[in-house]
């Protein structure tokens, strides 16, 4: 008889009894649960069989190794993010609404990255815009897309953002066009929820402090000029977690394949009018030629409504035309909408 004798160390769970369904009934393999040895044996009836036996004893040795070492190894628990600061609601434009979230208390208004992401999520955060409100459309966006390259600015990947001190240059409104809005202006926007979703819930974004889950991570709102409209048309407006409004966080459902009977339920397939800051999302390259850039949601415009101050929706109609922007009486809260007094 020849015997291979290895010593292990001992696992932290069971393994599994392994045996070679292939070998003559006289070789046995174990890679034992509770002990400390695998022994592999077996008994040679010549020379040639026994030097082949014994090579292959020796692989299988090393594989019953590989894996009673993967049995004792438990993988650790990802540790805890710590604290980077805390969210402050100096100003509260969600009109009673505001939440305290755990987010709160671990991340701050910079969230985490180098000196030009900090700038961004400064801006990504501002819950201060001043009233009065400026309605805007499709067109206003794309324009302001337009002018982005005439302002020497880098953009298009988070590689590529503003710096701190180019960053004032998109607050300046295009009066060549009649624009009157620049990034931090307090605009309103109406338009059709395409589809709706959770943000960077895997790892998470620098401006949330790279804290995966939902709680924690944006909702982004692909907005269309029709329900049916490509997401290559639409308009981003982005929910901070931050002080959420729980009543908003059911338009993060409204995804997937049924969509249109997830819109209907809710009684959103009609427009509604998102309140918010005008920013411009640098980190990402709208869609070119009807096709999203690599790695950025696809929409017409990379500039955004962020954060959202207030939803409403229309009661005046299921069209654009019967739900102006300034007309408060077609519009109610998004929160009075979904639980009516009826009920």
């Amino acid at each position: 008889m020849v015997a291979l004798q290895m010593q292990l160390s001992k696992p932290s769970m069971p393994c599994v009894h392994l045996e070679n369904p292939f070998s003559p009934p006289s070789i046995r393999y174990t890679a034992a649960g509770t002990g400390t040895h695998a022994l592999v044996s077996t008994r040679a009836t010549g020379a040639v069989d026994k030097d082949r036996t014994m090579t292959f004893c020796v692989a299988f040795a090393a594989t019953v190794f590989l894996v009673a070492g993967g049995c004792s190894r438990n993988p650790s628990p990802k540790p805890p993010t710590p604290p980077m600061g805390t969210f402050t609601l100096q100003c509260d434009p969600f009109g009673g609404l505001a939440e305290h979230q755990p987010i709160d208390d671990r991340c701050g208004p910079d969230g985490i990255g180098g000196a030009n992401s900090l700038a961004q999520n400064r801006v990504k955060h501002s819950l201060c815009a001043a009233e009065p409100a400026t309605a805007v459309d499709f067109a206003t966006f794309q324009t302001l897309q337009a002018d982005i390259p005439a302002l020497g600015i880098a953009f298009g990947s988070p590689q590529m953002i503003p710096t701190p001190a180019d960053r004032p240059k998109l607050r300046h409104p295009d009066t060549t066009h009649g624009i009157a809005v620049g990034e931090g202006s307090l605009v309103q926007f109406v338009g059709f929820v395409i589809e709706a979703h959770y943000s960077n819930v895997q790892g998470g974004e620098n401006v949330n402090c790279d804290i995966p889950g939902e709680p924690t991570n944006d909702m982004h709102i692909a907005i269309g000029p029709q329900l049916d409209a490509p997401e290559c048309a639409s308009i981003t407006a982005e929910i901070i977690p931050h002080f959420r409004p729980h009543a908003w966080t059911m338009l993060a459902t409204l995804n997937g394949p049924n969509v249109v009977t997830l819109r209907q339920n809710a009684r959103l397939d009609r427009p509604l009018r998102f309140t918010g800051q005008l920013m411009f999302d640098a980190s990402h390259l709208p869609c070119s030629n009807g096709q999203p850039a690599s790695e950025a949601p696809a929409r017409t415009s990379s500039w955004e409504v962020r954060p959202v101050y207030r939803i409403d929706v229309c009661n005046g109609g299921t069209d654009v035309a019967s739900c102006p922007a300034s007309s408060e009486g077609v519009w109610t809260p998004l929160d009075r909408w979904l639980t009516p007094p009826s009920q």
